[in-house]
This record gives structure tokens, sequence and C-alpha cells, in this order.
């Protein structure tokens, strides 16, 4: 089969992209991708190997950076957006939310399936409550911001009745479509992203002194959160460290970020790093956090798993509902307030150093089980290829 496939932002080394990208190398479908952005020197570099077709103005790349503008150029950018689905057998849309939108002109009837990495979180109920306390602090921008997700949310209902079949990457990112009204009658399913579980084996396990958090340096990601954690946690445990590794998607951000570090004790920032390293800060890690704001799903604590470290994560995430009973995660509470959610990963990371033995023993046997937990990305691309292939 032909299968046009379309992802509105290919500009990072983030898990939407990831996602597309295993897609393609592990279908047995020839799979033509098209985007509104493409920057080749900030994704994956495996991407060049694929036919991608940019269907906008290069202009749309500068602002695909800007959280709240995104979304503008996304509806300037949908007339613009006319991709030859006759020469295709199905049409395949990646949305985190916005990319719906392609469907306004384009539209294979009976074949358009969507994988859904989440309905737009910044028009999801619990997001905006968020968005308005630490995102937009500054009134006219808090008012743009709720016209734009009020507009979003008749166009979103108007973008999905062209949307045959959804797939979604949790039971999280489903049930914001559900609260949002846009599955009703249509058929939709969970199918879990996957991780590339062959990387990690054979890797030779040195448990360090310093715990790994892995994520993209963004707001939602809460490296800040960490770091109010950290500068308690480490006046009464001097010995760990904390290395942060990740992708620099907010430069201002990124910023404040280094500042906040440059004034505590044993932090160190890791940006933009290949896969070899990551592999090797995995390997030597204590063990791996991940505090996001109720990520969709979230790949980095199946990668801990099966790298056999132990894993200090919020309990809220499409990534929990698989991991929930697992011996080796020690949980932290989520909380509207920062400051109380620094609270909980404060308590977390003590609670691990005071049985750091017991995790580290339990995270090497769960190692073993991870092929159980999550597929890896050939069985991932094969249940995608068996859905359009059924329909």
């Amino acid at each position: 089969m032909k299968i046009a496939l379309f992802h509105p932002w290919i500009k990072s080394k983030g898990g939407g992209e990831r996602l597309i990208l295993e897609l393609c190398k592990n279908s047995k479908h020839d799979i033509d991708i098209f985007t509104w952005v493409y920057d080749k020197k900030n994704t994956f570099e495996e991407f060049k190997k694929f036919k991608i077709k940019i269907v906008v103005p290069k202009l749309a790349r500068f602002f695909a950076r800007y959280y709240i503008i995104r979304g503008l150029v996304s509806l300037l950018a949908t007339p613009f957006t006319k991709i030859p689905l006759k020469k295709y057998d199905a049409f395949l849309i990646s949305t985190g939310g916005l990319a719906e939108f392609v469907t306004f002109r384009n539209y294979k009837a009976g074949m358009t399936y969507a994988y859904v990495h989440t309905p737009l979180r910044s028009a999801n109920r619990d997001d905006v409550q968020w968005n308005l306390k630490y995102r937009y602090k500054n009134p006219f921008i808090k008012f743009i911001y709720l016209i734009m997700v009020y507009v979003y949310t008749l166009l979103e209902k108007m973008a999905w009745k062209k949307i045959d079949v959804a797939l979604f990457n949790s039971h999280l990112s489903l049930e914001r479509a559900k609260r949002h009204n846009l599955i009703k009658g249509k058929k939709a399913k969970v199918v879990y992203p996957a991780v590339n579980i062959k990387k990690f084996r054979n890797k030779k396990i040195k448990n360090g002194n310093f715990f790994l958090y892995v994520a993209r340096f963004g707001m939602a990601k809460r490296q800040d959160v960490l770091l109010k954690a950290w500068q308690k946690f480490v006046q009464k445990n001097p010995n760990y460290k904390l290395v942060f590794a990740g992708h620099v998607e907010n430069k201002n951000y990124f910023k404040k970020i280094n500042r906040m570090a440059d004034k505590m004790a044993n932090v160190e920032i890791k940006a933009n790093i290949s896969d070899k390293e990551l592999l090797k800060l995995y390997a030597n890690c204590l063990a791996v956090l991940f505090v996001p704001y109720m990520e969709d799903f979230g790949l980095v604590p199946f990668e801990a798993i099966a790298a056999g470290k132990p894993l200090i994560a919020m309990n809220k995430g499409g990534y929990a509902e698989l991991i929930k009973n697992l011996s080796s995660v020690v949980w932290i509470k989520e909380k509207f307030e920062s400051e109380k959610v620094a609270k909980e990963i404060y308590n977390a990371l003590q609670k691990f150093v005071n049985k750091k033995d017991f995790y580290i023993k339990e995270a090497q046997k769960n190692r073993k089980y991870i092929n159980k937990i999550i597929p890896d990305w050939k069985d991932f691309a094969k249940k995608i290829d068996e859905i359009i292939e059924k329909n």
C-alpha cells in the first residue's frame, strides 16, 4: 500500500518525531511524509532516508517554536496544505492537536486515520488552568489565549468529523478525546508506542552517583520545579549529582534553567547530545527521574526500565497505566501547585536514597520483563499496518 503520513512539525528529537520515524522504518508499506516544518539540523538524521514534502512556505519554520503562535500558523497554513491523496491508498495524520486541521482540505473517504498523541493540550481543561497560572501571566496574553482556545474547540470538532479511525497512544489521551466529545460513533483504539529495547541489551550497568532526567527543555517538562526540589535535597545529600539531558526547545526557558543550576551544587546540563552519549548516561546513572506535567505517554520511563534503572516518576501520565505495579518505581504525587510538586519530588528522592539498594535490585529484575510491558517498534508498526489493512 501507499500511505500519505502528515506530521505538522519535524523540528526536534521528540517523541512524536521518533514515533513517525520508527513507523516509516518498520512498516511494510510505502510511506511518504508531508509536513509544515522540517528542520533537518535539529531532528533525527534518519529522516533523510525518507521522502519528506514540505507543503507550506518556509516562513512557517520560524514560528514553529513559539508555543501560542503555532496555533495561528496552523490556521494560516491549512489553506495551503493540499496533499495529492488520489495517489495513496490511505491517509494517516499524526497529531498532538492542530494537525487535524489538515482534513479541511484533505480527506480520503473511509481511509483517513489519526494517530493521536493527545488532543491539543492547550485546550484541555486541566492544562488551561495550568497555563493561566504558570505560562501566561500577562492579562492581555491570557485574554488572547482564552479566545484562541474557544475558537480552536469549535474548529477541532469540525476537523474530527473527517477522521474515520482514531488511534491513541494511551488511555489518558483517549479520555481527553472523550471529554472533548470527539470520538462518538468512531472507531477508536489504544495502540501504545514502543521502545527500541535492543539498544539497551548487552549494556554493562554501572550504578553511579547521579540522577538522570531526560526531556526536552520546556515549561511542561518542569526542569525548574525539579531544581527547586534538588536545592533542598542536595543540601542533605551532598554526594549525589543531577544531570539534565535533552533537546533545547525553548531557548529562554533553557537560559532560565542554566541560571538556576549555576546557583546550585552538583547539577550538570547536557543539551542536544547524541544517542550514543545518552545510552552511556542511562548505563551509568543511579536512577532516572521523570517529572513532566501530565505527560501524554512518555518513552523515558520505559527506557529507564530497559536500562535496568530505578525510576522516580509522576504518578499521572500515559506511561503510568502500564507500570503502576512495578516494584522499581518510586511514585511522585501529582499536585497542581509547583511548590507542592517540588515538595513531593523531594520526598520521593529521599524515599529512594533511604531504600536505594532495594530499588536497584528490583530494577535489575524488572529489566527482564520489558518485552511484556511494552512492544518494540516492529510490533508497533505491525499493529498500525494491520489496522489499516483490515479497514
